[in-house]
């Protein structure tokens, strides 16, 4: 059986295109032209057989692009942009163990503009800075955490202080060497030791109210602690974004809120703008995968601020695993959210973060993210 040359010639051309992809990842959406084109094969020929089954490993596990994802287009890395923010969720978290003081702190080192922590109300009177599990309508279950039964709502300050983490969480970027080496350290803190650490330094604190019966409490914290200016108010549950809101509306001169509230989303609804407004809320908390251009400029336009969030580490390595275009938190992932216009990243590496946006805008010079190389980023 003989092949057209032009068949032939145009998968060879698309196999070249294919392999140089995903041996050195793009910043934009893959060419049209990489796509399966079906070739005549002769079942008696012992070579196209073989390249056939070259050609079927090439796109075994292709599925998108992110930048096709958030629909990003070359021309996006060179549009001049504000420099975005970097925060660190749940602080530093592939070099301390999440949610702790130690992580916090060492977003402070490395020139984090916020930090971003957890907070529920435990049953005692005492606000606590934890995750845990379970999703975020029945949140701060201990189980995988730290290896027992119940949910942190159920504590004392007291017996939450006693509790120890679990080292082979997988959640815990860190390792479960440094979980159990750095034990003393590891421990659940209150939020008015982690606001007595920050204070002062002049980083932000992007305070999500986890747990039911937070907003108050936390407010008065804040209050009292005379940290208004420094921290930030976020939520899942936007009524509680609209309960700050409704406590205090108060206004600076330039018309923007004194509390800084942002609603945060999962699953975009079509109408998560007037949402966010309804909620009375100054910023828009929208998934990674779900910020593309024209999203995150409706937020810009509707007077609002807006933040991009991670998913936890576990949620991250899946997640990489269906882009071509992408690892884990790397270079090329930070580069095309960037290319959104978004105005802040919370992300799980924030040292790489703070290097990629140091490469591209040193000293707050405007510069195209597209002049970064990735290999300048493990």
């Amino acid at each position: 059986m003989t092949i057209p040359m032009a068949a032939m010639a145009t998968y060879v051309n698309t196999r070249s295109m294919l392999s140089e992809y995903i041996q050195k990842p793009l910043l934009h959406d893959v060419p049209d032209s990489i796509v399966p084109i079906p070739i005549p094969i002769d079942s008696d020929s012992e070579s196209l057989s073989s390249l056939e089954k070259e050609k079927e490993n090439l796109y075994d596990g292709l599925k998108c692009s992110l930048s096709s994802v958030l629909n990003v287009k070359s021309n996006d890395f060179f549009k001049p942009r504000r420099r975005p923010l970097v925060c660190g969720h749940r602080g530093n978290i592939y070099g301390s163990l999440e949610n702790t003081r130690a992580s916090f702190l060492e977003c402070v080192s490395m020139g984090c503009d916020s930090v971003e922590l957890d907070v529920f109300l435990l049953k005692c009177g005492t606000l606590v800075v934890f995750h845990g599990g379970g999703d975020d309508a029945n949140p701060g279950c201990l189980k995988d955490y730290c290896n027992t039964s119940g949910n942190i709502l159920d504590l004392t300050a007291a017996e939450a202080r006693l509790l120890t983490f679990n080292p082979h969480h997988q959640e815990f970027a860190c390792g479960a060497e440094y979980v159990q080496r750095e034990i003393k350290q590891n421990y659940i803190p209150t939020l008015q030791e982690v606001l007595m650490d920050l204070k002062g330094t002049g980083i932000k604190i992007k305070i999500e109210l986890k747990g039911p019966n937070t907003v108050e409490p936390v407010l008065a914290l804040v209050n009292n602690m005379d940290m208004v200016d420094q921290c930030h108010y976020s939520s899942f549950e936007h009524s509680r974004i609209k309960r700050v809101r409704e406590i205090h509306p108060e206004l600076n001169p330039d018309g923007t809120h004194v509390y800084k509230t942002g609603c945060l989303f999962d699953e975009l609804p079509l109408n998560f703008v007037d949402i966010a407004s309804e909620a009375g809320a100054s910023e828009v908390h929208l998934k990674y995968s779900t910020c593309t251009p024209e999203k995150i400029q409706a937020i810009h336009d509707a007077g609002m601020d807006s933040l991009v969030w991670m998913r936890g580490p576990i949620g991250m390595i899946s997640d990489s695993k269906n882009y071509v275009d992408v690892g884990n938190e790397d270079a090329s992932m930070y580069r095309i959210i960037m290319a959104t216009g978004v105005r802040t990243l919370c992300v799980n590496r924030p040292d790489r973060l703070i290097d990629i946006v140091g490469s591209a805008y040193g000293n707050d010079k405007v510069k195209s993210i597209f002049d970064l190389p990735i290999s300048t980023i493990a």
